[in-house]
Protein backbone atom coordinates (compact mmCIF):
# COMPACT_ATOMS: atom_id res chain seq x y z
CA UNK A 1 0.00 0.00 0.00
CA UNK A 2 1.06 3.67 0.97
CA UNK A 3 3.32 4.75 3.82
CA UNK A 4 0.74 6.64 5.14
CA UNK A 5 -3.00 4.11 4.57
CA UNK A 6 -3.28 0.28 5.07
CA UNK A 7 -6.05 -1.76 2.97
CA UNK A 8 -7.91 -4.97 4.46
CA UNK A 9 -10.70 -7.40 3.67
CA UNK A 10 -12.03 -10.06 4.39
CA UNK A 11 -15.28 -12.05 3.44
CA UNK A 12 -16.68 -15.19 4.69
CA UNK A 13 -19.66 -16.65 3.40
CA UNK A 14 -23.07 -18.11 5.06
CA UNK A 15 -22.67 -21.38 6.65
CA UNK A 16 -23.37 -24.17 4.13
CA UNK A 17 -22.34 -22.26 1.52
CA UNK A 18 -19.01 -22.14 -0.60
CA UNK A 19 -19.46 -18.56 -2.63
CA UNK A 20 -20.79 -15.55 -0.67
CA UNK A 21 -23.54 -12.68 -1.39
CA UNK A 22 -21.08 -10.23 0.03
CA UNK A 23 -17.96 -8.69 -2.24
CA UNK A 24 -15.91 -6.32 -1.14
CA UNK A 25 -13.23 -3.91 -3.62
CA UNK A 26 -10.27 -2.30 -1.83
CA UNK A 27 -8.12 -0.58 -4.48
CA UNK A 28 -5.67 2.45 -4.74
CA UNK A 29 -7.12 5.18 -7.09
CA UNK A 30 -6.65 8.97 -8.38
CA UNK A 31 -3.88 9.89 -5.32
CA UNK A 32 -5.88 7.92 -2.84
CA UNK A 33 -7.61 4.40 -1.56
CA UNK A 34 -11.15 3.25 -2.81
CA UNK A 35 -13.02 0.83 -0.96
CA UNK A 36 -17.18 -0.98 -0.90
CA UNK A 37 -18.64 -3.47 0.92
CA UNK A 38 -21.26 -5.02 -1.39
CA UNK A 39 -24.39 -7.10 0.22
CA UNK A 40 -26.08 -8.79 -2.41
CA UNK A 41 -29.82 -10.20 -1.52
CA UNK A 42 -29.43 -13.88 -0.34
CA UNK A 43 -27.05 -16.33 -0.56
CA UNK A 44 -24.64 -18.61 -2.35
CA UNK A 45 -23.69 -18.83 -6.36
CA UNK A 46 -26.12 -16.69 -7.62
CA UNK A 47 -25.95 -13.29 -5.11
CA UNK A 48 -21.97 -14.37 -5.78
CA UNK A 49 -22.53 -13.51 -9.74
CA UNK A 50 -24.34 -10.24 -8.95
CA UNK A 51 -21.96 -9.02 -6.13
CA UNK A 52 -18.78 -10.05 -8.51
CA UNK A 53 -20.86 -8.19 -11.43
CA UNK A 54 -21.66 -4.39 -8.85
CA UNK A 55 -18.02 -5.29 -7.73
CA UNK A 56 -16.26 -5.07 -11.31
CA UNK A 57 -18.69 -2.33 -12.36
CA UNK A 58 -17.92 0.20 -9.45
CA UNK A 59 -13.86 -0.79 -9.84
CA UNK A 60 -14.26 0.25 -13.43
CA UNK A 61 -16.35 3.42 -12.25
CA UNK A 62 -13.26 4.26 -9.86
CA UNK A 63 -10.55 3.78 -12.44
CA UNK A 64 -11.65 6.30 -14.86
CA UNK A 65 -12.50 8.83 -12.18
CA UNK A 66 -10.38 11.74 -11.72
CA UNK A 67 -11.80 12.25 -8.07
CA UNK A 68 -14.82 9.77 -7.46
CA UNK A 69 -17.57 11.24 -6.10
CA UNK A 70 -20.10 9.56 -3.78
CA UNK A 71 -23.10 10.54 -5.42
CA UNK A 72 -21.81 8.86 -8.99
CA UNK A 73 -20.74 5.86 -6.88
CA UNK A 74 -24.06 5.06 -5.72
CA UNK A 75 -25.20 5.79 -8.91
CA UNK A 76 -22.97 3.61 -10.57
CA UNK A 77 -23.93 0.45 -8.36
CA UNK A 78 -27.57 1.35 -8.60
CA UNK A 79 -27.45 1.24 -12.62
CA UNK A 80 -25.67 -1.89 -12.53
CA UNK A 81 -28.13 -3.66 -9.89
CA UNK A 82 -30.95 -3.36 -11.96
CA UNK A 83 -32.88 -6.53 -13.12
CA UNK A 84 -30.99 -8.12 -10.15
CA UNK A 85 -32.53 -9.60 -6.75
CA UNK A 86 -30.46 -5.67 -5.40
CA UNK A 87 -28.05 -4.92 -3.06
CA UNK A 88 -27.04 -2.48 -0.35
CA UNK A 89 -23.42 -1.70 0.14
CA UNK A 90 -20.78 0.80 1.35
CA UNK A 91 -18.21 2.90 -0.29
CA UNK A 92 -15.49 5.23 0.78
CA UNK A 93 -12.58 7.01 -0.69
CA UNK A 94 -9.99 8.71 1.04
CA UNK A 95 -6.96 10.93 -0.15
CA UNK A 96 -3.38 9.93 0.47
CA UNK A 97 -2.52 13.14 1.14
CA UNK A 98 -4.99 14.79 3.32
CA UNK A 99 -6.41 11.86 4.81
CA UNK A 100 -10.08 13.40 3.93
CA UNK A 101 -12.74 11.94 1.67
CA UNK A 102 -16.14 10.77 2.06
CA UNK A 103 -18.00 7.67 3.02
CA UNK A 104 -21.86 6.94 1.62
CA UNK A 105 -23.79 3.99 1.26
CA UNK A 106 -27.60 2.23 0.81
CA UNK A 107 -29.52 0.41 3.30
CA UNK A 108 -27.82 -1.86 6.01
CA UNK A 109 -24.45 -1.77 4.91
CA UNK A 110 -22.88 0.08 8.19
CA UNK A 111 -19.66 2.29 8.48
CA UNK A 112 -17.05 2.26 11.53
CA UNK A 113 -14.62 4.70 12.46
CA UNK A 114 -12.19 3.78 15.27
CA UNK A 115 -10.83 7.29 16.09
CA UNK A 116 -10.25 9.17 19.60
CA UNK A 117 -13.69 8.33 19.70
CA UNK A 118 -15.70 5.62 18.15
CA UNK A 119 -18.71 6.70 15.84
CA UNK A 120 -21.08 4.51 13.62
CA UNK A 121 -22.78 5.79 10.47
CA UNK A 122 -25.35 4.39 9.09
CA UNK A 123 -27.44 4.97 5.31
CA UNK A 124 -31.00 5.49 4.45
CA UNK A 125 -32.83 3.00 3.25
CA UNK A 126 -33.19 1.20 0.07
CA UNK A 127 -31.93 -1.42 -2.35
CA UNK A 128 -29.53 -0.91 -5.24
CA UNK A 129 -31.79 -1.80 -8.07
CA UNK A 130 -35.09 -1.14 -7.25
CA UNK A 131 -35.33 2.13 -4.95
CA UNK A 132 -32.82 4.39 -3.70
CA UNK A 133 -33.08 7.54 -1.97
CA UNK A 134 -30.88 10.67 -2.74
CA UNK A 135 -27.46 9.91 -1.52
CA UNK A 136 -26.25 11.73 1.70
CA UNK A 137 -22.49 11.79 1.94
CA UNK A 138 -20.70 11.95 5.12
CA UNK A 139 -17.32 14.05 5.13
CA UNK A 140 -13.96 11.86 6.40
CA UNK A 141 -11.32 13.51 7.96
CA UNK A 142 -8.99 11.15 9.36
CA UNK A 143 -5.55 11.53 11.79
CA UNK A 144 -2.49 8.92 11.83
CA UNK A 145 -4.08 5.53 14.00
CA UNK A 146 -7.74 6.29 12.66
CA UNK A 147 -9.34 2.98 11.40
CA UNK A 148 -12.41 3.03 9.21
CA UNK A 149 -14.29 -0.21 8.67
CA UNK A 150 -17.03 -1.14 6.28
CA UNK A 151 -19.39 -4.10 6.96
CA UNK A 152 -22.10 -6.34 5.65
CA UNK A 153 -25.12 -6.96 7.98
CA UNK A 154 -23.44 -10.08 8.50
CA UNK A 155 -21.52 -9.05 11.22
CA UNK A 156 -22.72 -7.55 14.43
CA UNK A 157 -22.96 -3.75 14.81
CA UNK A 158 -22.34 -3.87 18.37
CA UNK A 159 -18.91 -3.94 19.26
CA UNK A 160 -16.50 -1.31 20.28
CA UNK A 161 -12.37 -1.00 21.58
CA UNK A 162 -13.00 -2.86 24.16
CA UNK A 163 -14.14 -5.78 22.33
CA UNK A 164 -10.95 -5.66 20.38
CA UNK A 165 -8.43 -3.93 22.27
CA UNK A 166 -5.46 -4.43 19.92
CA UNK A 167 -7.74 -2.85 16.72
CA UNK A 168 -5.84 -0.05 16.22
CA UNK A 169 -2.28 -1.78 16.42
CA UNK A 170 -3.00 -4.05 13.83
CA UNK A 171 -2.36 -4.65 10.10
CA UNK A 172 -5.57 -3.73 8.03
CA UNK A 173 -5.47 -7.57 6.36
CA UNK A 174 -5.72 -8.68 9.92
CA UNK A 175 -8.22 -6.35 11.51
CA UNK A 176 -10.54 -7.05 8.94
CA UNK A 177 -10.35 -10.86 9.54
CA UNK A 178 -10.74 -10.51 13.14
CA UNK A 179 -13.88 -8.74 12.90
CA UNK A 180 -15.90 -10.99 10.68
CA UNK A 181 -14.32 -13.94 12.35
CA UNK A 182 -15.28 -12.37 15.67
CA UNK A 183 -17.93 -10.70 14.75
CA UNK A 184 -19.82 -12.36 12.23
CA UNK A 185 -23.22 -14.24 12.08
CA UNK A 186 -22.76 -17.82 11.18
CA UNK A 187 -26.13 -17.66 9.38
CA UNK A 188 -25.43 -14.41 7.24
CA UNK A 189 -22.80 -13.89 4.36
CA UNK A 190 -20.52 -11.35 6.05
CA UNK A 191 -17.61 -8.99 5.13
CA UNK A 192 -15.51 -6.47 5.84
CA UNK A 193 -13.06 -3.76 4.57
CA UNK A 194 -10.52 -1.69 6.26
CA UNK A 195 -9.22 1.41 5.87
CA UNK A 196 -6.38 1.89 8.43
CA UNK A 197 -4.12 5.46 8.79
CA UNK A 198 -0.72 4.98 9.90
Amino acid sequence: MTKNIELGEYVRPHDGETLSGDVVLTQQENGGVFAAVIDVLGHGSEAHEVGVRLRDGLSAWAAASTVPDPECAIATLHDTAKGTRGAVAAVAWLDFGTLEGWVAGVGNARCRIFSDKTKTLEFSDGVLGQRVRTTRPQALSLKPADVVLLFSDGVTSRFGPRDYPSLGLDPAPTIALNVVRRFGKCLDDASCAVIRCK
